[in-house]
């Protein structure tokens, strides 16, 4: 968009911009993959020299403990349960690969508290009594370095409403 004037704005623009909630009012400032934020305007004084700007360099963040693997491969995965019901619940698995891409993933984890696994969606999950085995699926199996996909189901309980425990899960990388 040119030659936009912010002083010639139709009654529709004035409210979408100026009104209550509107842009002017809600609007931030932008960030741009790095997550710095931008430097001020430089003032109207003139200097010698310019100075130079620091350069955005990413803080690391932690990663999830890794399972590895053979040739350096690894992979992390961490158990969320997204809502729950009497008698059922529904479940989320992230799993993220380590340092270096894998080609697959495989996730394991046993129930303590009778759950049962009677759904699932983006990985195929098997399960033996307490123990279930999630793999990934033909779309997600390959990860890049640091990369990470999710899956869902959907399970059964025998406990009480709120014996829905954390499984501790371990993570294979192809």
């Amino acid at each position: 968009m040119t030659n936009f004037n912010v002083s010639q704005l139709t009654s529709w623009g004035q409210r979408l911009f100026n009104g209550a909630n509107g842009i002017g009012e809600t609007a931030k400032e932008a960030t741009v993959y790095s997550g710095v934020t931008p430097s001020p305007s430089p003032s109207a004084s003139p200097s010698s020299s310019p100075s130079p700007s620091p350069s955005a360099s990413p803080s690391p963040s932690p990663s999830p403990s890794a399972s590895p693997t053979g040739g350096g491969r690894a992979c992390s995965a961490s158990y969320t349960v997204v809502g729950q019901w009497q008698g059922g619940f529904q479940g989320e698995v992230t799993v993220a690969a380590g340092g270096a891409p894998i080609g697959g993933w495989t996730v394991k984890w046993t129930y303590a508290d009778g759950q049962t696994v009677t759904q699932s969606w983006n990985a195929t999950i098997t399960s033996s009594g307490s123990s279930v085995t999630a793999k990934n699926v033909s779309y997600n199996g390959d990860l890049g370095a640091g990369a990470s996909t999710t899956f869902g189901f959907l399970g059964s309980r025998n406990g009480p409403d709120g014996a829905n425990g954390t499984p501790s899960l371990s993570c294979t990388a192809a």
